[in-house]
């Protein structure tokens, strides 16, 4: 291929593809050098580019402390590396309101705006939990530390003239706030359990008041698009009749999209998580999260990482099988620091 051919290109494949660990030393990151030559790196990411290629929206999930210092230095290269890729799209992923302290991110984003490529803030709903507004229904969400509307606020303070955010997606977590939850809101009546399923006990009751919370959010957030993550395994319960609310139906009432996080761990899991979501979905609405495990052994919550075909042929798999759903509308994938590691690995 004719950019193999491009010594730059090379150069900054092997850059940002070096495994990388703290220095211990509070001074910064060492980057080891890959384990596979330059040329190798360039195929693999047109494999990945080719690979993602049918999806409309092809998205990076990464963390602000998860980036280098070299990504941050040199935001316009890095930018390109990620367009090599494929991607073209970035999920900024927000556990907390710190993470956008992150020293020369502001650059960064500038330059993505100037590149073309969005990026989207991604905030945890079991992070950001709403006060003390709207009606008593709503008030027993209780804050214990950043509110939506108070990220939100921190989100439009990083925006400049030269970046906005393209959108917002809240991850919907409503199965986390259990009775053991050091974090859950105070004076939430209602706690998660395996044995409070069915129409109008805690679990349905805490679904039905994340959908409402959502609702206001999204007027809060317009005209920004809100987008809404959701686990691979509400719509089933759904189905099932344990819950009355919380199909990806319901999900889209509040926003423009529904990203399905899929936990499967082998190609067939990854396929088959998202089966119901794909029939049920209305059509361009629904994308697919993907995360890469950090381990070559994984029981639950990431596609397992064993190396780079493994990982093409799983993509290229559920891609392949996903591309003509008329409710598919692309993938989600990270997390970045993953992906490099494999990208590099032999």
């Amino acid at each position: 291929m004719f950019f193999l051919k491009i010594p730059v290109f090379a150069a900054i494949l092997a850059l940002f593809a070096a495994g990388c660990s703290s220095s211990g030393t509070g001074t910064g990151v060492v980057c080891a050098p890959p384990d596979v030559d330059s040329a190798t790196m360039a195929r693999r990411t047109a494999e990945l580019a080719k690979t993602i290629a049918p999806c409309k929206v092809r998205g990076l999930e990464l963390r602000p402390e998860d980036l280098r210092q070299n990504h941050l230095d040199t935001p316009e290269a890095f930018l390109g590396f990620v367009r090599k890729m494929g991607f073209n799209r970035i999920y900024l992923m927000l556990d907390s309101p710190e993470a956008l302290e992150v020293d020369g991110l502001d650059d960064l984003f500038k330059a993505a705006a100037a590149s073309g490529i969005p990026v989207v803030a991604v905030l945890p709903e079991s992070a950001y939990v709403l006060g003390h507004q709207g009606y008593w229904f709503q008030r027993f969400f209780h804050s214990a530390g950043t509110t939506l509307e108070q990220m939100l606020k921190k989100l439009r303070n990083f925006e400049t003239r030269e970046f906005h955010f393209a959108g917002v997606v809240v991850l919907a977590q409503p199965h986390l706030f259990t009775a053991l939850n050091r974090d859950r809101p105070k004076e939430l009546i209602y706690a998660w359990s395996d044995k409070t399923f069915g129409p109008g006990l805690d679990n349905d009751m805490l679904m039905k008041l994340t959908l409402e919370k959502l609702a206001n959010f999204r007027q809060e957030l317009a005209p920004t698009p809100l987008t809404v993550e959701i686990p691979d395994f509400y719509e089933e319960l759904v189905m099932n009749g344990q819950l009355s609310h919380g199909s990806v139906a319901d999900f889209k009432k509040n926003a423009s999209q529904v990203i399905i996080l899929d936990a499967g761990n082998k190609p067939s899991e990854v396929l088959e998580a998202v089966r119901n979501e794909l029939k049920n979905a209305p059509p361009d609405s629904l994308l697919v999260a993907i995360p890469l495990a950090e381990h070559t052994s994984v029981t639950s919550g990431a596609l397992r990482r064993r190396n780079w075909p493994d990982y093409i042929r799983s993509l290229g798999y559920a891609v392949t099988r996903w591309k003509d759903a008329p409710a598919f509308g692309g993938v989600v994938l990270g997390p970045l620091f993953q992906i490099e590691t494999l990208l590099q690995e032999k």
